[in-house]
């Protein structure tokens, strides 16, 4: 009997090409941008659970409080994670994670070197985590002095293997070589982790004074802290015992408070706005919640684009239930029984989504490999994808199947053979309603995707092109990584400076949109008793105007050593310290942070320096932040060193020009390697996400309104057969062709206007709050709605058009004779 209902649904499908064709098309494309969109969305959602014992991870974060600020970090003391395991019962292990900056990495045998970040953990990291390995035993690597973990990729560039363990490395910064003790897999693409190499803390605790210093921390939050605690534990309780053991070992200043709470591991990656992180220390421990936000938007795309497939193919299945009336009396007729006719139409409907299942499977894992390489993940949809989408997709495809398919199953089945052989019009004025309903909700939904396109696709533009208020153009950095390097800055300078093709050349302690921490400090001007303000902190040297191209307004410039104590003031910084023009007048600056709390200098004496200059503000943040007060002193300061040396090069023999800048360091440290970038590249990776999120929003809006088309073209393609009567009796009584389309075209367009009345207020209100992420954005001009809502009309009459053009230019006597 199955096989009957398959043959029947099958001869039934292939009889209406068009209406199957349409129905497939449109589920396929629905089913394929669920899948794709659901893969990034779950593989966001999972970040971390691959560790078994991830539910029971939490990662310690700090909150200290002062009279002027109050600030959450991601770190702990020293003693803090060593006494924990110990005193507090639910705590059965905790990490010990901190950063050192970078230096060589080299491989003696073959004298291959890579500059890595210097990150040293204790063996708790290896036992709290599982870091499949590849070579040696994670859980006991990290035990010994002189032992360093190393992943795959690092393993490979420095041996061209990953059967190392044994083997050692020497590490710039110290005398005695490391040995690999285990290989690790590379880490996943959703996983917080991203170091390359680890070294042992047990390394360092050999020195007598840098262990008596470890005892005595109990009230720093220099360690990034994971704790594993025991089942059914209370992640508060266990956080309150913290602080009460800080507390009984240590005493904070005046007027400063210090807390502990304990953040699931599951939670970092999308739940970390406003924390700081000790192991890098002035930048979001995570994206933060605005991922989130976009997460939650991708995933209602998701369904959104679904469900106006499956919309479609429930209206165009309901459209065309009328047209089998004589086909399901005959059959009842005949003695076909109620229940066998619903399972026949029930059984041609799910045949239809599950063939559309199929196409998307093989559809999407047709596109993957380019998805993967546009998000930057590992996504794939096979055997070991998470169950829950699978699951859901399936349930979607099944689920609009049966309920396209219940109305024709339910509804005609039900009528007497006479009735229907009557050609009864099974149609009611309620069921034509309905479909006009989902339609304005199709297009409603496209309207919107295609108004969110326009609006980010003009605020990606307009970080690109915005005046940053430096020229960014052909702008090289080099990295200052060694002492020698840093000494011999002036004559750096000079001989960069000689080469044909560089313009300018200046050192900084940082670059104007740095990508690591900037400083800050707290300021008055001498002799105020006023509250100090905050600003961030430059080094630069008398060549920095010049190579940026930064407009000094008032006063003047550094000319040499002489300025060690002197400042320029960008022009919402002397707004803040109230100097309308630069005169030699003294400022202080007591304390600095550099990304966490503010410190007082070393040796506990303010920096005093003059202000002789004031510069045009410029962009020295992302366009997310708004422009702050910015104080910079010459590259001799008591603050921060210099970094960096940058070179405005030209566009001819770029690449011979950084070589000779990389002969010129070498001669002053040939063991250090020459890293450089453009900085406008580097600018650009600020936005490299928006811009993705704008393509990802271009192609879902382009699948939204290619679906809602589809099905648009179909019912058209109904609404004619329907009225092929009519028609015909309009064309003899002398109706022309461009009437009779209007005519037929007017109802759906009328539909498209009620959506586009209801998409432009959600639209507005979106987008708006979109926008707020940015300090610096643009407005939304009224033609952008214009434009979204012609867009949305000329497809629609397009989609249209053809339909209703062709029923009009047919010839009436055939349409007649067909009555």
């Amino acid at each position: 009997m199955l096989y009957n209902y398959l043959k029947i649904a099958l001869r039934n499908l292939l009889r209406n090409k068009l209406s199957t064709t349409l129905n497939i098309v449109g589920l396929t494309f629905g089913l394929t941008c669920f899948f794709a969109l659901s893969l990034f969305v779950i593989d966001e959602l999972t970040f971390d659970r691959h560790h078994p014992d991830s539910d029971r991870i939490y990662r310690v974060i700090k909150h200290r409080k002062t009279p002027d600020e109050a600030i959450s970090i991601a770190g702990a003391s020293y003693k803090l994670a060593e006494e924990s395991k110990k005193s507090i019962g639910e705590v059965e292990n905790t990490a010990r994670i901190t950063q050192g900056g970078r230096d060589n990495l080299e491989n003696l045998a073959n004298q291959k070197k890579i500059n890595e970040e210097v990150t040293v953990a204790n063996n708790g990291l290896m036992e709290i985590f599982d870091f499949e390995a590849l070579d040696g035993n994670p859980k006991t690597a990290l035990v010994e002095p002189y032992s360093i973990v190393i992943v795959e990729n690092l393993a490979l560039q420095l041996f061209g293997s990953t059967q190392v363990a044994g083997k050692t490395l020497k590490w710039n910064g110290m005398e005695q070589p490391f040995k690999i003790t285990a290989v690790l897999k590379n880490h996943p693409r959703n996983s917080s982790f991203s170091f390359s190499s680890v070294y042992s803390e047990s390394t360092y605790l050999s020195d007598p004074e840098y262990l008596a210093e470890l005892n005595a921390d109990w009230g720093s939050h220099e360690f990034l802290v994971y704790a594993l605690l025991s089942e059914n534990a209370n992640p508060q309780s266990v956080a309150q015992k913290m602080r009460q053991m800080v507390y009984a070992n240590f005493k904070p200043d005046p007027g400063i408070s210090l807390a502990y709470s304990l953040q699931a591991l599951r939670d970092v990656h999308l739940h970390s706005e406003n924390i700081l992180d000790s192991a890098n220390i002035g930048t979001p421990a995570a994206p933060g919640n605005s991922s989130l936000l976009y997460l939650k938007i991708f995933a209602l795309v998701a369904l959104f684009v679904l469900s106006i497939a499956c919309i479609n193919y429930m209206n165009l299945t309901t459209a065309k239930a009328s047209t089998r009336c004589k086909e399901i009396g005959i059959k009842k007729a005949v003695g076909a029984f109620r229940g066998q006719l619903i399972t026949q139409l029930l059984v041609e409907s799910v045949m239809v989504t599950s063939i559309s299942f199929v196409l998307s499977v093989l559809l999407v894992n047709l596109i993957l490999p380019f998805f993967n390489e546009f998000t930057q993940k590992e996504l794939s949809l096979g055997f070991s994808t998470d169950y829950r989408i699978w699951l859901s997709a399936f349930l979607m495809a099944i689920l609009t199947g049966l309920m396209a398919g219940s109305y024709p199953a339910l509804m005609l089945s039900r009528f007497s053979p006479n009735m229907l052989l009557k050609s009864l019009k099974a149609q009611k004025s309620s069921d034509f309603s309905l479909r006009k309903g989902l339609v304005v909700f199709q297009f409603a939904v496209s309207v919107f995707m295609i108004i969110a396109t326009i609006v980010v696709f003009l605020q990606v533009r307009y970080v690109h092109n915005k005046d940053l208020g430096f020229n960014q153009e052909l702008l090289v950095v080099v990295d200052i990584n060694s002492g020698a390097i840093r000494r011999a800055a002036p004559t750096i300078v000079s001989e960069i400076g000689n080469l044909p093709k560089v313009k300018n050349v200046s050192t900084t302690s940082r670059v104007p949109g740095e990508w690591k921490n900037l400083p800050a400090v707290k300021i008055r001007q001498m002799g105020q008793l006023d509250e100090q303000k905050e600003a961030f902190f430059l080094g630069v040297d008398e060549h920095f105007t010049k190579t940026f191209e930064v407009d000094l307004l008032q006063g003047k410039n550094f000319s040499g050593s002489g300025d060690s104590a002197s400042v320029i003031l960008n022009e919402t910084a002397a707004k803040l310290l109230n100097i309308t023009e630069p005169s030699d007048q003294l400022i202080e600056i007591p304390a600095a942070s550099y990304g966490l709390s503010f410190n007082p200098l070393r040796g506990g004496q303010a920096f005093k320096a003059r202000v002789i200059g004031i510069v045009k503000d410029f962009h020295f943040q992302t366009l997310r932040e708004k422009i702050a007060p910015l104080v910079m002193a010459y590259q001799q300061n008591p603050i921060h060193n210099i970094d960096y040396f940058t070179a405005r090069i030209e566009a001819a023999d770029a690449s011979q020009t950084i070589q000779a800048m990389e002969a010129i360091l070498a001669k002053i440290d040939a063991a250090e390697l020459f890293e450089y970038h453009y900085l406008d590249q580097q600018l650009a990776l600020f936005y490299a996400e928006d811009a993705r999120r704008e393509t990802m929003l271009i192609w879902m809006a382009l699948a939204t309104v290619l679906i809602a088309c589809l099905g648009l073209f179909g019912l058209a393609t109904y609404a004619a057969e329907q009225r092929i009567r009519e028609i015909g009796v309009r064309k003899v009584l002398g109706a022309s062709v461009l009437s009779l389309s209007k005519l037929l075209s007017m109802d759906f367009l009328k539909l498209v206007g009620i959506a586009i009345a209801i998409a432009f207020p959600i639209a507005y209100w979106a987008m708006n709050k979109w926008l707020l992420e940015f300090a610096y954005h643009i407005e939304i001009k009224w033609w952008v709605y214009v434009l979204a809502g012609l867009i949305a009309i000329t497809i629609a009459l397009l989609t249209v058009s053809y339909q209703a053009i062709k029923a009009a230019l047919m010839n009436p006597v055939k349409s007649l004779k067909t009555e």
